[in-house]
């Protein structure tokens, strides 16, 4: 009996709500932008959500997170401007391995896309801007 007790009393601890804990913000941080959060467990029709600052930090886009910021290639990069992503990937984040990739567009643009798996199994997506190389390229007329 204890054998089966114990480990259900992990999953029903494992499994219970816990309350938001919110930390007031200091002094002298940047001025954070409210996000809402949903209310907690409760029976009250009424409940609304609870507004909670968010890190300026947080919400700045880096370059290559998204199409806005993404990392313009140069239209002469060699091997079709693998060298050059691989090479600031490598800069910026050090050992990866290419996990995905796509090809996007978007507002006249177009962007490489590349999910990639960093040294510590995390994945980011990172967004290239091809639209000098995409534009310069002439494929060939079968004659």
């Amino acid at each position: 009996m204890r054998r089966l007790l114990l480990p259900l009393l992990a999953v029903a601890a494992a499994c219970t709500v816990r309350p938001m804990v919110t930390r007031p913000a200091a002094a002298n941080a940047p001025a954070a932008m409210p996000i809402a959060v949903p209310p907690q467990a409760t029976n009250d029709p009424k409940a609304k959500p609870v507004e909670v600052a968010a890190k300026a930090a947080d919400l700045i886009d880096h370059l290559g997170d998204s199409t806005a910021t993404a990392v313009p290639v140069p239209k002469d990069a060699p091997n079709e401007g693998a060298d050059f992503q691989n090479n600031w990937i490598f800069d910026h984040f050090g050992r990866f391995r290419r996990d995905k990739w796509a090809i996007a567009q978007a507002e006249g643009r177009h962007y490489k896309v590349l999910t990639i798996e960093l040294a510590d199994h995390t994945y980011r997506t990172v967004y290239f801007d091809i639209t000098e190389s995409w534009d310069a390229w002439k494929p060939t007329t079968p004659q």
